[in-house]
């Protein structure tokens, strides 16, 4: 066993998870749809694979900024510290940031795990990180409550890692130190999508019939059956091949098996397929390009559902993983993902919500601005509130008492003059 090193050896190669080594041990065995499932085959699965993509792309695309608490309570983005630049730029000299957290999460979506090397350097603890496959990885233990990491090199050579070198992220777990895998938990349910497609293509592979049997009454020799049925497929089997005239003769007649794709309710089981992976990965369906039970009412509110319920608590396994292996040594600075612009909604609805929240003093213009993605103007930082309420009972809020001015006396007015009366 060799220590860790930080540079120059082959992290991993495309074809190597399929020498697993650590949790992925189940990808030897097929299920009980009789479709293997593993990290590779379960990417076959259309479904699959937009739900990787839909979540992978989500996080990746989000805003990734490093902040400082400052001593009024106010955050401020850490720009001078080296880990903003790892962060929200490029992690590692070969990957952006969207890169590396893409890999990352669909690492997540598959294995449950996500593992990279913390690569000191001249800039502090942490100069790049290297991802790890999580299939070459192991995760023990030690009886001082520290993790030891094995990772198996593609030469067959064992590194080991402190928990001070890795840098992990975990799905769900039931051991509170490896994730459980997704695609292992619903390995039944995504190798039924898989059968599902995989029959698809070889009922119309197979110029779209169930099975054909050629009947005869009398006798064919072993080599003459062989080659009509040779004659037979390359006759008619294929897309391009179907519904072909067919021409028989000594009494053959064809003999159709098995039923058809109707009886079986073939698209009704794709579609419930669908469904079904979707429910593993939380993701709602018309984000994989399922709108049988979307409409224009309600994908809005689906999409902001999908932002607090499934997104959020991925976004928090990432923030949290950063703060406790990267920057764990310093309480000011706090990672964050920026979702302002997930959860703005239609153009309506912003505008109420910016004209409540400005009429509080909540924002000022530039405030506003900036979260539309506009650049601030003169005297935008001003806010305003509203002087127009009083308590009950009570004065005007904010306005002073008004002396009162003192009330003139009215003239009194001068009696009539009289006639006197002779």
């Amino acid at each position: 066993m060799s220590e860790a090193t930080s540079s120059n050896r082959i992290l991993w190669l495309p074809g190597s998870e399929q020498r697993f080594y650590g949790w992925d041990e189940y990808t030897n065995s097929r299920n009980a749809s009789g479709v293997r499932v593993d990290s590779s085959s379960a990417l076959k699965s259309t479904v699959v694979l937009a739900c990787a993509r839909v979540l992978a792309e989500s996080v990746a695309g989000l805003p990734l900024h490093l902040y400082k608490n400052d001593t009024d309570g106010s955050k401020q983005i850490a720009r001078e510290h080296p880990l903003y630049k790892i962060l929200h730029q490029s992690p590692n000299q070969w990957q952006t940031s969207f890169e590396f957290r893409e890999q990352a999460m669909l690492h997540l979506c598959l294995h449950g795990n996500f593992y990279s090397e913390i690569i000191p350097g001249a800039t502090g603890a942490v100069s790049e990180l290297y991802p790890l496959h999580p299939s070459r990885m192991k995760v023990e233990r030690l009886e001082n409550g520290r993790l030891r990491y094995k990772y198996r090199e593609q030469n067959g050579s064992e590194t080991l890692y402190t928990q001070d070198q890795i840098m992990h992220i975990r799905w769900m777990t039931d051991d509170g130190v490896n994730g459980m895998v997704p695609i292992e938990l619903a390995k039944d349910a995504i190798g039924l999508a898989r059968a599902c497609e995989i029959h698809g293509a070889s009922f119309f592979g197979n110029g779209a019939r169930p099975g054909v049997v050629l009947k005869t009454d009398g006798e064919l020799a072993a080599d003459a059956a062989e080659r009509l049925r040779d004659n037979w497929e390359r006759m008619h089997r294929g897309v391009d091949q179907s519904h072909k005239t067919a021409v028989l003769t000594g009494g053959l007649t064809p003999v159709e098996l098995g039923t058809t794709n109707q009886e079986s309710q073939f698209l009704e089981a794709r579609r419930f397929q669908v469904e079904e992976v979707c429910r593993l990965y939380r993701v709602p369906p018309h984000l994989v390009g399922d709108l049988t039970r979307s409409s224009f009412s309600n994908i809005e509110q689906q999409s902001m559902d999908f932002v607090q319920h499934t997104l959020l608590p991925w976004l928090r396994r990432f923030e949290s993983a950063i703060t406790r292996d990267l920057i764990s040594d310093d309480t000011k600075y706090f990672a964050e993902f920026d979702t302002k612009g997930l959860l703005r909604g239609d153009a309506a609805a912003r505008s109420s919500y910016y004209q409540t929240l400005w009429n509080l003093g909540v924002f000022s213009i530039n405030e506003i601005r900036a979260r539309e993605n506009m650049n601030p103007v003169e005297g935008g930082d001003a806010r305003f509130i509203q002087l127009n309420m009083q308590e009950l009972g009570g004065d005007p809020v904010g306005q002073p008492e008004q002396p009162q001015e003192p009330v003139q006396p009215e003239p009194e007015e001068e009696p009539e003059e009289t006639e006197p009366s002779e």
